[in-house]
C-alpha cells in the first residue's frame, strides 16, 4: 500500500513538473511571437518609408519631364485617352 502512495505522489509531482514546463514553453512561444511581430513591424515601416520616398521621386521626375516637354506630354496623354476610349467603346 505504501508503494502505491509513493507512486501516486511521484505521478503528481511529475504532472506538476510537466505543467510547469508546458507553461514555460507557452511563455517562450509568446515571447518569440512578440519578437517576430516587432521585427515584422520594423521591416514594414522601413519598406513603407522606402516605397513612399521612391513614389515621391517618381512623381517629381514626371513633373519635371512634363515641364520640360509640355507639348509631347499633352500629345501622349491625348493618345492614351483616345486608345482607352476606343478599347472601352468596342467592349460595349
Amino acid at each position: 500500500m505504501q508503494a502505491s502512495a509513493s507512486t501516486k505522489r511521484s505521478d503528481q509531482s511529475s504532472v506538476a513538473e510537466f505543467r510547469e514546463k508546458a507553461s514555460q514553453v507557452g511563455q517562450d512561444i509568446r515571447d518569440l511571437g512578440d519578437a517576430a511581430k516587432e521585427v515584422a513591424a520594423e521591416k514594414f515601416d522601413h519598406w513603407y518609408k522606402d516605397g513612399r520616398e521612391k513614389a515621391i521621386q517618381l512623381e517629381k521626375g514626371f513633373e519635371n519631364r512634363i515641364r520640360e516637354h509640355p507639348l509631347q506630354s499633352v500629345l501622349i496623354a491625348a493618345g492614351v485617352g483616345f486608345a482607352a476610349g476606343y478599347l472601352l467603346s468596342r467592349r460595349s
